[in-house]
């Protein structure tokens, strides 16, 4: 018997949806990626997309109004047209509509280039938000009580004046099974919550109980590494001359979500960045996925062969990141010994490079992937002394095919335009 796939969705797959709804990929697709059904998508999707209503005039006749003072208000200067709020009072106001939200499969702006500076009415989906909805609507589900009411009246009329003579409420429940029709935790709620006439200091001893202390929560088990560990490594790599890939998370500021995930070409001392929106295994996974999807499946383990990362909580889900999409394995993974980045240094070493253009303590959430690959160009661009006046893209483009820095849009910077200061992003992030 097959078993049923589970219809509820964790916070992390609300956030790998908006990270495939942003390449514009299928309900279909991404159902098969979270192994959910796609009508379970769609219902997730419809009941948390979030409408941003634009505050400059929307009007399909704004090009050629010459409109003033519709709200009734004599003393404005502005052309109605150059107002949002004359839509609420002009009887010729017609809304137009976005060609590509209409055209788009899912009807949602995610995958729009144009979102930062469009004037339509957007529509998005976003994960934490639509996290929070709803767990919020599964606890407000849970308030309340299921009672009429004439049940109210008949609870508190037996309970509050048996409390006042000293009795508890094991006792009441107990001696007044057929008239309540309610169990001893359901009234201690109703006492808890101040539905009935007494309060909980009435009760028998109340004030000398504490309340009760919860549990610790258990911590997940270790995840077992054995057969990865550092000198696993060292003997896979003894006989076998296997490129390596360092890998890495760089985090921005403490309210940030948004990381950095760095792969590291230890032979060409060649750097990439990609944004992920979660600090999370599942957000690791779901970008590795993306970037065999993007390069093939005989690209990405060419170019793949080994990773070299550490113990961090984002990297704990072993089996999704040696997994193919296309079946099999594509990749192995090793990991460093617990607070050994030397093991790793050269991967450590070139993020410094990554602070000259995002400095320590700078917020991530502004930051899009193109701006990632941006920054590694330059980075990629930049005469090393380590490599004889060389950059890691001489060294990579004399080895790797050109279909890598094709697909994964990587190109070199003349030598004069190489920027290695935060403007470099900041022209295209002016909020930060």
């Amino acid at each position: 018997m097959q078993k049923k796939k589970s219809t509820h969705l964790t916070a992390d797959d609300r956030i790998r949806i908006e990270a495939l709804l942003r390449e514009a990929c299928s309900l279909r697709y991404i159902a098969d990626r979270l192994d959910k059904s796609p009508s379970t998508i769609s219902r997730e999707i419809s009941k948390h997309t979030q409408t941003h209503t634009p505050k400059c005039c929307d009007c399909l006749n704004s090009p050629g109004c010459t409109l003033h003072h519709v709200c009734g208000s004599s003393g404005c200067r502005k052309k109605c047209k150059a107002c949002h709020k004359a839509k609420s009072y002009c009887n010729d106001y017609v809304k137009t509509q976005c060609d590509s939200l209409l055209n788009s499969p899912v009807h949602l702006c995610n995958s729009c280039h144009k979102q930062r500076y469009c004037h339509f009415e957007k529509h998005l989906y976003d994960g934490r938000a639509a996290d929070r909805e709803y767990r919020s609507t599964l606890v407000s589900s849970r308030d309340g009580f299921d009672l009429t009411a004439g049940e109210f009246q008949k609870i508190n009329g037996i309970v509050s004046p048996l409390v006042k003579k000293g009795q508890s409420i094991y006792h009441i429940v107990n001696t007044n099974r057929q008239s309540l029709p309610v169990s001893e935790s359901t009234i201690r709620r109703l006492l808890n919550g101040s539905e009935l006439d007494i309060c909980r200091l009435d009760l028998p001893e109340a004030v000398k109980r504490r309340p009760r202390k919860k549990p610790p929560a258990q911590s997940a088990p270790p995840v077992s590494k054995k057969g990865r560990l550092y000198k696993d490594y060292l003997a896979y790599i003894q006989y076998d001359d296997i490129p390596t890939v360092q890998m890495d998370c760089v985090e921005g500021t403490q309210e940030d979500q948004d990381v950095i995930l760095t792969l590291h070409f230890v032979m060409f001392h060649m750097q990439l960045l990609f944004i992920l929106d979660a600090h999370t295994s599942a957000a690791v996974v779901g970008l590795l996925d993306i970037l065999e999807e993007t390069l093939g499946r005989e690209l990405f383990a060419s170019c793949f062969p080994l990773i070299l990362t550490d113990n961090g909580h984002e990297f704990s889900d072993i089996e999704g990141m040696e997994r193919s999409i296309y079946g099999g394995q594509r990749t192995c993974v090793f990991f460093c010994e617990p607070n050994r980045s030397d093991q790793k240094a050269e991967c450590e070493n070139n993020h410094r490079l990554l602070r000259d253009i995002i400095p320590k303590g700078t917020s991530l959430k502004h930051f899009m992937q193109t701006d990632m690959t941006l920054a590694a160009n330059h980075i990629n661009s930049y005469v090393r002394k380590s490599l004889f006046g060389r950059c890691p893209y001489d060294l990579a483009m004399a080895v790797l095919p050109e279909d890598f820095f094709m697909l994964l849009g990587l190109e070199h910077i003349p030598p004069g335009e190489v920027i290695m200061k935060p403007r470099l992003l900041k022209r295209l992030n002016p909020a930060e």
